[in-house]
C-alpha cells in the first residue's frame, strides 16, 4: 500500500511511519522546523507565551531525535514543506493526516496558523486527493468540556480556536473516511508536554508537578488500533480512549526523585469527562495491550531511561 502520512516526523505520525513503513511504501510531508510554534514556544499561565527554557529545550530536543530515529530507513521519500502550501504528484492509497498544530493551547496565540494547519491543510488534501480515502486525526477537543463519559453521538462545542478548526475540518472528510478523536496521547517521542520534562522543570524551580486526571490513550495502544482500522476499513467517527484515567501514584512509583503534585482542571479550565471508546474497539476487534496506567507508564519511563543512558 502506498501511504501518505502529514506530520510524519511529529509525534504520533512518526509512530505510525515506524510501524507501516515497514511493509508499505510510506512518504511524509512535513514542514517542521526548529520556528515550528510547538517546538519554539510554550504557553506559562497568567505569564501567556514565553521561549521555552533550558529543560524545555532539551527534552523537545531529546523527543525530536526519538522520532527521527524511530522513522528512519522506514519512510521513501520526506517532503519538507507543509500540506496546506504543497503537496506531492504520486497517488496514494491512504493518506493518514496527523499534520497540524498538536497543542491546543497555544492556539489563543496562533489563531492563523492553528486554522491553517488543521482546517486549510486537510482541504488541500481533499483538492489534490479527491478519491483517496482518509485517516483524519480529529480530537477531543471538539466536545469542549464536559462531565461523565461520552459517546461520538455527543454534541460538538468547542471553547477555542484549536476545538473550532478541528470541528470545521470534520466537515470536509466524506462517506470514504474516518475520523479519530483521541485524548491525551502519550508516551516517548512527545515533544509538548511530556511527563518527564514537567517534572524536571518543576522540581528545578521548586513548584508542584500538575497533573489532570482524565481519559488518556498510550502511544504503542494508539498505534495498535491504526493497525486494526486499516486492515478492516470501515468508515465513520470514533472516540479512541482507554476505560481508565492518568493518575499520579503510577509515575510517583518510577521516577527516582521525590515530587509535590497536584491535580489540575483540563485546558478549559474545567474538568474533562471520559470518552467511550465502545464503537472503535467493537468494529475493528481492538483489545489494548495495556490494561491499566500503571503498565503504560512503566514502558514509557522505561523507553525513556534506556534512550537517555544512549544519548
Amino acid at each position: 500500500m502506498k501511504i501518505l502520512i502529514t506530520g510524519g516526523l511529529g509525534f504520533i505520525g512518526s509512530h505510525l511511519v515506524e510501524k507501516l513503513g515497514r511493509t508499505n511504501h510510506v512518504d511524509i510531508v512535513d514542514g517542521f522546523n526548529s520556528d515550528y510554534v510547538g517546538y519554539k514556544y510554550i504557553h506559562r499561565g497568567s505569564r501567556g507565551l514565553e521561549l521555552c527554557n533550558e529543560i524545555e529545550q532539551k527534552h523537545r530536543s531529546q523527543a525530536l531525535n526519538y522520532r527521527l530515529q524511530l522513522i528512519k530507513n522506514k519512510h521513501k521519500e520526506i517532503l519538507r514543506y507543509d500540506s496546506f502550501i504543497k503537496l506531492p504528484l504520486k497517488q496514494y492509497d491512504l493518506i493518514i493526516n496527523c499534520g497540524a498544530l498538536s497543542e491546543a493551547i497555544l492556539s489563543q496565540h496562533f489563531p492563523e496558523y492553528t486554522y491553517q494547519s488543521i482546517y486549510s491543510g486537510l482541504e488541500c488534501l481533499k483538492k489534490f486527493y479527491p478519491n483517496t480515502p482518509v485517516l483524519h486525526i480529529s480530537s477531543s477537543m471538539v466536545y469542549g468540556t464536559w462531565e461523565g463519559v461520552i459517546d461520538e453521538q455527543y454534541s460538538l462545542g468547542s471553547v477555542d480556536h484549536y476545538g473550532d478548526s478541528k470541528i470545521k475540518a470534520e466537515t470536509l472528510c466524506g462517506n470514504k473516511d474516518i475520523i479519530l478523536r483521541p485524548i491525551h496521547v502519550y508516551g516517548m517521542g512527545d515533544g509538548k508536554f511530556s511527563i518527564w520534562m514537567n517534572l524536571e522543570r518543576q522540581l528545578s524551580i521548586g513548584k508542584p508537578f500538575s497533573l489532570e486526571a482524565a481519559s488518556c490513550i498510550y502511544i504503542d495502544d494508539f498505534v495498535l488500533a491504526i493497525k486494526n482500522i486499516l486492515d478492516n476499513w470501515k468508515p465513520g467517527i470514533y472516540n479512541i480512549s482507554y476505560d481508565f484515567i492518568r493518575a499520579i501514584e503510577p509515575i510517583k512509583a518510577v521516577y527516582p526523585k521525590n515530587f509535590e503534585y497536584k491535580i489540575k482542571s483540563g485546558p478549559t479550565g474545567k474538568p474533562r469527562g471520559s470518552l467511550d471508546s465502545t464503537k472503535l474497539l467493537d468494529t475493528f476487534g481492538i483489545t489494548f495491550k495495556h490494561k491499566d496506567y500503571e503498565s503504560t507508564i512503566k514502558d514509557y519511563y522505561g523507553k525513556y531511561e534506556n534512550f537517555c543512558q544512549k544519548q
